[in-house]
């Protein structure tokens, strides 16, 4: 049998929107590949009524990065002025296919954007801007021009459904390029990672299977070594789904 007929469906959100600023986009679904998948691209920059019957057919769910989260979804001010790319649509969209990932148990990697709505989407709140609301040494918005290297380390906790993703514990270097982060963590999530100034920098959810990053891994993978056993992890962690629904 061909071994890519094997390889786990893992369906990627992501807004059409934001392609022409991203241009290291394609590393993402490269990195999925690389980690042995098939990646399925999810456009969620416009209405998606049927997007919880798709995310349903797959083996787990990527919820990637991308503009501000509405803040009107955590009571922070709509009128901010350093918000950027909010998209009632997409918030719409993927809250639809959490749910459906939710409820189909397959596992979750939220990365940047996609840490700070599932976070929002289960009761915590964010910082609008860390610079202006919460600086400190660390320069969490290094630029997309260098999110191909890494810009601080991040301490993971043991014992962690992501120090098993990544196969240890410890000190880990990432790249950074987000200007909001978790302000109050949402009941029922587990902060277990933080920068050195102490931004709350991995969560996870073990009884959903769900680990969010606030770094890139999707983009670093050629790089960093870490983050590349990152995706093979969470890649592993849904081939669990593709051998469970496998004929005997």
């Amino acid at each position: 049998m061909n071994a890519y007929l094997d390889r786990p469906v893992v369906g990627i959100t992501y807004s059409s929107q934001d392609l022409e600023d991203f241009a290291l986009w394609r590393s993402l679904f490269h990195g999925f590949v690389a980690a042995g998948a098939t990646p399925v691209g999810i456009d969620c920059a416009v209405e998606q009524p049927r997007i919880d019957g798709l995310v349903r057919r797959l083996d787990g769910l990527v919820v990637s990065g991308g503009g501000d989260v509405d803040p009107a979804l955590y009571g922070g001010a709509t009128d901010d002025e350093l918000l950027r790319g909010v998209n009632h649509a997409r918030d719409v969209a993927e809250r639809s296919a959490l749910d459906a990932a939710f409820a189909s148990g397959i596992p979750v990697l939220a990365i940047c954007r996609g840490l700070q709505f599932v976070n929002v989407v289960l009761g915590g709140t964010l910082y609008a801007d860390l610079a202006r609301d919460r600086p400190g040494p660390i320069a969490h918005r290094a630029g997309e021009e260098v999110l191909d290297r890494v810009c601080h380390d991040v301490e993971v906790e043991p014992g962690t459904l992501l120090a098993a993703w990544l196969g240890d514990a410890g000190t880990i270097a990432v790249n950074s390029e987000h200007h909001q982060g978790i302000r109050d963590l949402a009941p029922g999530l587990t902060a277990v990672a933080h920068a050195p100034d102490g931004l709350v920098e991995a969560v996870q959810l073990p009884e959903r299977r769900l680990v969010g990053v606030q770094w890139h891994p999707e983009i670093l993978w050629p790089n960093e070594p870490s983050s590349l056993d990152l995706l093979v992890g969470f890649v592993e962690e849904c081939g669990v789904q593709v051998r469970s629904a496998a004929p005997a």
